[in-house]
């Protein structure tokens, strides 16, 4: 009996240091990115602050990246949905975006502009927040510039990004 729960011992030891040697690494890099949205928006004035609510779709597009989940070139769909206040004493903006590249490979976007005057300066924040597929893991943050015409806006971010492994 001694020699079979030794044997015994010795399988679940076994098992459990292969379980712990896994390969579970992860990998980060850069990616620059470029979007371009149509937008419909609805101002609210109230004194001396502007409320803005607006959504709309575009393209996301990777121009440059140091590697995989961020594939060179491929585009996908955005949709997005933002709020913003401008006081006197600043601009504050959030937007969180969806970006569809399959059914299955999504990214989520969430967009942050802070000014100490007021209108802005189009400087921001995008955090890369996860998704599904390919994305599904990935956290980043960007700094990005972003160009407001009348019912669209288009903006440029460079990123830093993590993903922790293994793939699916």
């Amino acid at each position: 009996m001694k020699k079979k729960n030794r044997r015994l011992a010795c399988f679940f030891v076994a098992g459990f240091l292969l379980f712990c040697s896994l390969p579970g690494y992860a990998a980060s890099g850069t990616v620059d990115m470029v979007i371009s949205a149509k937008c419909s928006a609805f101002t609210v004035q109230m004194g001396e602050t502007t409320v803005t609510a607006s959504g709309g779709s575009g393209t996301l597009t990777f121009l440059h990246s140091s590697g995989r989940p961020f594939v060179e070139g491929s585009s996908a769909t955005l949709q997005y949905a933002s709020f913003a206040r401008n006081t006197p004493s600043g601009l504050e903006l959030e937007a969180d975006g969806l970006a569809t590249f399959t059914e299955d490979d999504t990214l989520l976007l969430l967009f942050e502009r802070r000014s100490d005057s007021p209108g802005s300066s189009g400087e921001g924040t995008l955090r890369l927040t996860g998704g599904t597929g390919r994305f599904a893991g990935v956290d980043g943050q960007c700094k990005y510039k972003a160009e407001n015409l009348p019912d669209e806006w288009n903006l440029v971010a460079n990123c830093q990004w993590l993903f922790s492994f293994p793939y699916r």
